[in-house]
């Protein structure tokens, strides 16, 4: 037999193996997180059942006072999250930028959130580190990002977010 085709016979045996015993059999080169099912959600799943996010304060008519930003105390988290790998789409407000690269943000749900008006209640805030820097083309575009959901919160002069996230992934979104 030839060394190839013992090696295909290898991982044939193999993967038949391990799905028989409930496992997953991999292709070369995949790693268990690739084959993880990756979470979509919706800013709604970052509030827990007994709260509601506020509508987002956008009135460019007037100039905004300190005094017009509501208060809110929501801001509690969803416990079962923790630690899923999620996509999420949102709007970047970039944090640590090195050129057209960043590589910490804030992903909120609606333009504007943080930069000129008043920030989302927490839970609707996640703070976004990538390991390497991704490159954001557009701040008015919304995108995807896909990572690692934490319940480790994150406090800065901008906003305070309840999650924060290890990403994985940034891309455009698609409507």
């Amino acid at each position: 037999m030839r060394p190839l085709a013992v090696i295909a016979a290898i991982a044939l045996a193999f993967g038949t193996l391990a799905l028989a015993f409930g496992g997953t059999a991999l292709a070369f080169g995949e790693t268990a997180e690739d084959e993880e099912t990756v979470r979509e959600l919706t800013w709604e799943d970052l509030l827990p059942e007994d709260e509601v996010a506020p509508p987002p304060v956008v009135d460019h008519s007037k100039p905004i006072l300190f005094d017009d930003f509501p208060l809110t105390t929501i801001g509690g988290v969803v416990p079962e999250l923790n630690g899923q790998r999620v996509k999420l789409p949102g709007f970047v407000v970039p944090l640590d930028v090195t050129g057209n690269k960043v590589e910490s943000l804030l992903l909120v749900p609606y333009f504007g959130a943080c930069i000129h008006q008043p920030p989302p209640p927490s839970n609707q805030i996640v703070y976004v580190e990538f390991e390497d820097p991704v490159e954001i083309k557009s701040m008015y575009d919304p995108v995807w990002i896909t990572g690692r959901l934490d319940l480790k919160g994150h406090s800065g002069s901008l906003a305070t977010a309840s999650y924060s996230m290890k990403g994985q992934s940034l891309e455009k979104y698609r409507y």
